[in-house]
């Protein structure tokens, strides 16, 4: 089982990709949160193999979170989410650290792939 952490500032949003995400039977959603800079005490709270972060929330930048995540867990994967599938949001998504970048709007079966690849430790392709 593949456990997965959802930080994202809208909580329609948090059930949307928590639907998809547990289409599959392999995959649990266990925990979610709206303000990314609690990021670092969720990981030990939740133990996850890999965390979805929005890049768009208000006070907490994306790029803040991921660097958070790392400090907490130096090898915990993290896929970086926006609505806006922009260059701008990929391209932060990169720096700080995220192995990949999945638009909010992306089908189930790009979410599910981008997170069983982040959990296998593979490079994913950038699904946009």
């Amino acid at each position: 089982m593949v456990r997965i952490l959802i930080i994202d500032d809208n909580l329609l949003i948090r059930r949307m990709l928590k639907m998809h995400i547990e289409l599959d039977p392999d995959l649990e959603v266990v925990g979610e949160d709206e303000i990314g800079n609690r990021a670092g005490d969720l990981v030990l709270k939740y133990k996850p193999d890999v965390v979805l972060v929005d890049f768009d929330m208000p006070g907490s930048t994306g790029r803040k979170t991921v660097e958070e995540l790392h400090q907490a867990a130096p090898e915990l994967p993290v896929i970086g989410t926006s609505l806006n599938n922009g260059e701008t949001n990929l391209i932060i998504s990169k720096e700080a650290g995220a192995i990949d970048f999945v638009v909010k709007q992306a089908n189930s079966v790009a979410l599910i792939k981008a997170i069983r690849q982040a959990s296998s430790n593979l490079r994913p392709g950038l699904t946009r």
